[in-house]
């Protein structure tokens, strides 16, 4: 293997996203209608994966998505969301720009890594509320760049977005490059379009999309080392 480009997804790859959103949730619903609960927060979870699965697609806009899984939740439970939607949306993402836990180990890691490899990020996340996160952590020093969707113009797994990542770092040589991620739709596929090999984060199951399959981003050393 003569990987030298290592791209890392942001969200449940480096940054703990599942806590950030948990967080930031409970504290924008302290301030709305809709009491936080467990089944709350699950409900919103899966109706923001699919709104993100949808954008994807290209079947959304990023502003549709601000707006409409906040009011897609409130209609669930019988609130009206047309009239809460937008206000708890621009609440909790105020709330989420504060968010910047990080996965276990996943400083050293970078750390280690980037003394051998050119590190950089590559997210899907809105520009304001990813920049504002990783400036509550310590990425910044092991990453040559961090490649932002809303930034580029275009969403992973889209071929143009890697494109725009390849033409920025300045080499087409893609024997070179290894995308580590956690989605199968997003990273893989978009590694999988682009011809570059790639690494699946999933503690539950195995896929033969991806070049190789970890369980944990500590696995990765058995890979790169």
């Amino acid at each position: 293997m003569m990987y030298k480009y290592l791209l890392f997804d942001a969200d449940n790859t480096l940054l703990d996203f599942n806590t950030a959103e948990k967080q930031a949730l409970k504290e924008a619903l302290a301030e709305c209608p809709l009491q936080y609960s467990e089944e709350v927060r699950c409900r919103y979870h899966a109706i923001n994966d699919n709104e993100w699965k949808r954008l994807e697609r290209g079947e959304t806009t990023r502003e549709i998505l601000k707006y409409e899984r906040f009011e897609k939740l409130y209609d669930e439970f019988g609130i009206n969301g047309k009239e809460f939607g937008r206000y708890t949306a621009d609440i909790y993402f105020e709330k989420l720009c504060l968010q910047g836990q990080m996965i276990d180990c996943a400083e050293e890691i970078l750390k280690d890594l980037s003394e051998k490899y050119d590190c950089y990020i590559i997210t899907n996340g809105t520009c304001a509320i990813q920049t504002e996160r990783f400036a509550r952590t310590p990425i910044s020093k092991y990453v040559k760049h961090i490649f932002i969707s809303e930034q580029i113009g275009y969403s992973k797994p889209s071929l143009r977005f890697f494109e725009k990542v390849f033409e920025f770092i300045g080499d087409s040589d893609k024997s070179k490059y290894l995308v580590i991620g956690d989605s199968l739709t997003s990273d893989i596929t978009g590694a999988v379009n682009s011809g570059v090999d790639s690494v699946w984060i999933s503690e539950k199951q195995t896929h033969d999309l991806p070049t190789y399959c970890i369980k944990n981003l500590s696995e990765l050393r058995s890979i790169l080392n």
